[in-house]
């Protein structure tokens, strides 16, 4: 029977392991059952390497579809920029002669202190991952050399293109078989008249086709960002190198744009109201002070209550419209003040270079990693069938 299922070769191996386990089952009581059982892992391996015919030949399976990956993933080039963010400390430091200043001018620097939104690089991943990010970048177009020079955009050259490598685009279709099969005899649904814009106008919702969310989806994987105390990296990794060092800088100008936003977007719409509030308050101070002048110059030499109580009146309206626009004046000036301060200072330490070298794919890595997963495979399989037989 066991003629009929293994080869001889396998045969031997299997009665060479079932001899040593029962000579190790024969040994003497001295032996403890760590060392009996240490030696039944050792024959239990010596067994498995016996046939050397299944790791061959997973070995060179494994080697054929490490030359298959290595040589159909398509080439990418890696573009990176430093960049330092400055800390909410040293700009307050910077400021102390400012502060002083505007001390004497009577601006309470100190309301300054209160409610500081501290600004974090821990928040730039998320920034860059967020699908409003990276729609803005698919959106942007540029020159392929691979395509004679065409422009195009990041979304539609995913999407066209979709790179991978050969084994990665038979496994996608293959799977991608049911629900292709889905598609043929399924009814497609009514298609609404007016579809709002995936991005557009006011609306607070997106309507993403497809093509932008799978383009989304490979520029994640394309668009890192690393940190290390002070200095952030940003890695871009795009099929062609002059196009990887556009989108990098393309990349910064957006991050740095979102992080000033977000840090002082309130403390400008701040100002923004403040500033309306002055012209107000402005123009009821000058009005009060021109009808204080009138009345005062039409009632010269006119002795009369009636005259004195109306030049009294007119004086507390002129105190009041003048403490209120002196006021909001002085909001006004600790707002810019506050302003000045909250704006995030960036620092470029190295803009991007195109890249003179691919990055991807790294093809003695990809072989060496497929030989020992084929030998890997292969030990198990020989594994499996020890112990079945044994088993058995």
């Amino acid at each position: 029977m066991s003629n009929y299922f293994y080869s001889e070769e396998q045969e031997s191996a299997y009665e060479h392991f079932n001899k040593s386990l029962i000579n190790d089952m024969h040994r003497t009581n001295g032996n403890t059952p760590n060392e009996q059982s240490s030696l039944d892992y050792v024959g239990l391996i010596r067994a498995t390497f016996e046939n050397k015919k299944v790791l061959i030949r997973m070995v060179l399976i494994g080697f054929f579809l490490g030359i298959l990956v290595a040589f159909t993933t398509p080439k990418e080039y890696q573009a990176s920029s430093y960049i330092l963010l400055e800390s909410d400390g040293s700009a307050t430091s910077s400021m102390g002669q400012l502060g002083a200043l505007a001390g004497l001018a009577g601006i309470n620097m100190s309301q300054l202190q209160g409610g500081q939104m501290s600004l974090t690089s821990d928040i730039f991943p998320d920034v860059i991952q967020s699908r409003d990010f990276l729609l803005a970048i698919a959106k942007e177009e540029f020159v392929f050399e691979s395509k004679g020079g065409a422009k195009q955009s990041l979304e539609e050259y995913y999407f066209k293109e979709k790179p991978s490598n050969i084994l990665k685009k038979t496994l996608d279709f293959i799977l991608g078989i049911p629900s292709m099969i889905v598609g043929w005899f399924s009814s497609p649904g009514p298609i609404p008249a007016d579809l709002p814009a995936s991005q557009g106008g006011d609306m607070d919702y997106l309507n993403l086709s497809s093509k932008e969310i799978f383009a989304a989806g490979e520029l994640k994987k394309r668009i890192l960002i690393e940190q290390k105390e002070k200095m952030i990296r940003l890695n871009v990794s795009m099929p062609e190198p002059l196009i990887a060092a556009e989108v990098n800088s393309k990349v910064l100008e957006r991050l740095i744009a979102y992080v000033t936003e977000y840090k002082v977007g309130k403390q400008r719409r701040n100002i923004e109201f403040i500033e309306e509030r002055v012209k107000e308050s402005e123009e009821k101070f000058n009005d009060a002070q021109m009808r204080l002048a009138s009345f005062r110059d039409s009632n010269q030499g006119v002795v009369s209550r009636k005259v004195l109580t109306r030049e009294e009146q007119l004086e507390f309206e002129f105190n009041i419209a003048y403490n209120i626009y002196n006021s909001l004046k002085q909001e006004s000036e600790q707002a810019a003040i506050q302003l000045k301060k909250e704006t995030p200072i960036f620092t470029v330490l190295e803009k991007s270079s195109v890249p003179l070298g691919a990055s991807k794919p790294n093809k003695p890595l990809i072989l060496i990693f497929s030989i020992f997963l084929g030998f890997f495979v292969g030990f198990l399989v020989n594994l499996y069938k020890v112990l079945a037989a044994n088993v058995k």
